[in-house]
C-alpha cells in the first residue's frame, strides 16, 4: 500500500517550503529542500567603468541548482557581453560604454533560485542600479 506524506520542512522569508513523498517506502530523511548560504542583497548600485557581481549559493540534497529571473519571472540568463550567470551561481553585470546602457540589465531587478527535486526557493529582489560615468565631461 502507498502512503502519502507531507512534511513542512521550513518557514523561509514568508513562504513554507514543503516536502511531499509518495512511495510505498516512505519518506527519505536524506532529502531536503534548499536554502540560501548566501543570499544577495536587496540593493546593488554600481558603475558602469566597474560592473557588479551579484553572489547566491545554497545548500540542498540533492545539490540545488541557482538560476536568476528578473522580477516579473523571466529567465536572466547570458547577454552577451553585457551579463552573465556562472557556473558556481554569481550573476555578473560586465562593466560597459556609457552609450551601451540597457534599462532592462542596468536598472532593474532580479531573483535569485535555488531548486533542487524537494523544493524551490526565491531570494528577495535585488534592485540593480548603473550609474553611467562619462570620463572628460564636468
Amino acid at each position: 500500500m502507498s502512503m502519502s506524506w507531507i512534511f513542512p520542512v521550513r518557514l523561509v522569508r514568508g513562504i513554507a517550503v514543503i516536502v511531499s513523498s509518495t512511495s510505498g517506502h516512505g519518506f527519505d530523511a536524506h532529502l531536503r529542500g534548499p536554502s540560501f548560504l548566501i543570499e544577495p542583497p536587496s540593493r546593488i548600485e554600481f558603475s558602469n567603468s566597474s560592473g557588479a557581481w551579484l553572489d547566491c549559493a545554497a545548500t540542498g540534497s540533492p545539490a540545488p541548482n541557482i538560476d536568476w529571473s528578473t522580477a516579473d519571472g523571466l529567465p536572466a540568463g547570458d547577454v552577451l557581453g553585457v551579463r552573465r550567470v556562472l557556473r558556481n551561481g554569481t550573476l555578473v553585470l560586465l562593466p560597459f560604454q556609457a552609450a551601451a546602457f540597457r534599462q532592462d540589465v542596468h536598472s532593474a531587478a532580479y531573483r535569485c533560485i535555488a531548486s533542487n527535486s524537494v523544493g524551490r526557493i526565491l531570494s528577495r529582489d535585488v534592485q540593480v542600479r548603473a550609474s553611467k560615468r562619462i570620463y572628460g565631461n564636468f
